[in-house]
């Protein structure tokens, strides 16, 4: 009985712990180099660009990224992905929404609460000549009734229709003007600035609009070997309007064309799906195209003619469009969002379990102020993980964490535990050098503004800062990232006995001293040997 229950509760635990852990994917890395865009999308109101998430390292990682350059007034149309996505504002500021299936619309525009009221007047004076219209209607029908019995059968009928169709069309404007009156409710819209990451967790629809005046540049990570991914490594964004080039799908296509270029007969075959690509497009791309228009219109209850605009036919403005005239929504206070953003509680939730509608999706980590990790001379560094953002351990299990080295200044030799790395350049430059098991060097190369640089699980790293500065960006794929150093006063080496250290690296005494105390500071190195403490070799 019991050699059955251990081997039951032996089984039940690696079934676990398969089952949570992430896809496991192939790497076989020698070499790394920085990556930049390798698809660029223009559309009306700004640039979708992709990095090739076929690339080696993306593979190895299990992720694909994508950089968002929005215009003022510019909107992100409505999506949703086959996986997570953790998002950071790189520059600007703007109004974001995620969309969530079944909770309540919590927020009211600010068009149908400014002007309803400018509007209720104009509604009532309709509706008082709609009613005098009504009256002398039913005063004809009643001189009508004094004809002949055939007549009144016959225009009783006809009356009867017309009844009906106007019965129908005064509901639907007093249900519009209803709607108008009481303005126009939404789910929540949340304002985001430099410096933000957001979380959208798979299959929750989103979309991003710039209310700023400069453009608003937003890069996403979309965690494809996650385990809510349940199909396939291939990215998958579903656009819920407009007729928007799908940019994982567009790079797959340019793939498969360059391999089908290679034979005649592939080549056949890429003329016969370009042209069918371009009939698709002709009828829409979004996720509502592909449905007959009449059975859409049964569904949401509209005329088909609506039905057509739904499903995006001959739009030609891309995945980011303008909006004319401005998008105007209300939100809380700024003064309250930072309150409750500082507000530990709100932060960790209130001791109950947080709903899914009322989840926290959004946390600043480029203000220094709220900095982990500060060294004057050296720089700072901000962190967000599940203890900051529930949603992050429940529904997305990533993390992030955003970095600024001074002129210079080193981040001390570091490996990740338990995920892999994917380094976005903000600003600057820095010379970085990652080394593999067996101390086999994979990168030695400057990464510059606009790069991407991926750093797998356990691969140690080193940057140092040139001239400009340097500043980035660092998505984890785990939910708390665990980060151990190679150097510094909480290393491994500070970790070690002395005599362990002078007896592996073969040193005196003295000298081990030296590995293990002359750099004080724990993550970021200040320039120089100022940091130095007093185990220096003797003369």
């Amino acid at each position: 009985m019991r050699k059955s229950l251990c081997c039951f509760l032996l089984c039940f635990l690696v079934l676990f712990s398969f089952c949570s852990a992430r896809q496991q994917n192939e790497c076989s890395i020698s070499r790394l180099n920085a990556q930049r865009p390798s698809n660029r999308i223009q559309s009306e109101a700004g640039v979708t660009e992709v990095f090739d998430h076929k690339n080696d390292q993306f593979q190895c990682a299990g992720v694909a990224v994508v950089r968002y350059i929005i215009e003022p007034t510019g909107l992100l149309l409505p999506s949703y992905v086959n996986a997570p996505q953790l998002m950071y504002i790189v520059q600007g500021r703007g109004l974001q929404g995620v969309l969530v299936t079944g909770c309540p619309e919590t927020f009211q525009s600010f068009q149908g609460s400014q002007e309803g009221q400018k509007q209720g007047r104009e509604q009532q004076g309709q509706q008082g000549q709609e009613q005098q219209g009504q009256q002398e209607q039913q005063e004809q029908q009643q001189g009508r009734e004094q004809q002949g019995q055939q007549g009144r059968e016959q225009q009783g009928q006809q009356q009867g229709r017309e009844q009906q169709g106007q019965g129908r069309e005064q509901e639907g404007q007093e249900g519009q003007q209803g709607q108008q009156f009481r303005g126009d409710q939404h789910q929540k819209i949340e304002e985001v600035r430099e410096g933000d990451v957001f979380a959208v967790p798979t299959g929750f629809g989103h979309y991003i609009y710039n209310n700023g005046n400069r453009r608003l540049t937003v890069v996403s990570v979309v965690d494809i070997s996650n385990q809510a991914n349940q199909l396939d490594f291939q990215p998958r964004r579903f656009y819920l309007a407009g007729n928007p080039q799908n940019e994982f799908q567009q790079q797959q296509q340019q793939q498969e064309q360059q391999q089908q270029g290679q034979q005649q007969e592939g080549r056949e075959q890429q003329g016969r799906e370009g042209q069918q690509r371009q009939q698709q497009q002709g009828e829409g791309n979004n996720i509502f195209s592909g449905f007959d228009a009449e059975r859409l219109a049964e569904a949401f209850n509209v005329d088909v003619q609506i039905i057509r605009k739904l499903q995006g036919q001959n739009d030609r403005r891309g995945n980011i469009i303008k909006v004319h005239g401005g998008l105007q929504a209300v939100l809380p206070p700024r003064r309250q969002q930072e309150q409750q953003q500082d507000d530990p509680l709100y932060a960790q939730g209130n001791g109950y379990e947080e709903t899914i509608c009322s989840m926290k999706f959004r946390q600043n980590i480029g203000d220094p102020r709220r900095a982990d990790v500060y060294t004057p001379r050296g720089g700072h560094r901000s962190s967000v993980t599940s203890y900051d953002l529930p949603v992050l351990r429940r529904l997305v299990q990533l993390s992030a964490h955003k970095g600024h080295l001074y002129q210079d200044a080193v981040l001390l030799p570091f490996y990740t535990g338990n995920a892999n790395s994917i380094i976005y350049v903000i600003r600057g430059s820095a010379r970085i050098q990652v080394v593999k098991e067996q101390g086999e060097t994979v990168a030695n190369e400057e990464i510059q503004e606009g790069q991407v640089i991926v750093v797998p699980q356990n691969f140690a790293a080193l940057i140092k800062a040139r001239d400009s500065g340097f500043e980035y960006v660092a998505f984890k794929t785990h939910e708390n990232a665990r980060i151990n150093t190679l150097a510094g006063n909480l290393s491994l080496i500070r970790a070690l006995p002395v005599q362990v250290i002078a007896s592996a690296y073969q040193t005196s005494d003295n000298q081990a001293r030296q590995l293990k105390h002359n750099r004080q500071e724990s993550t970021i190195g200040a320039p120089g040997s100022a940091s130095r403490s007093q185990y220096r070799a003797s003369a």
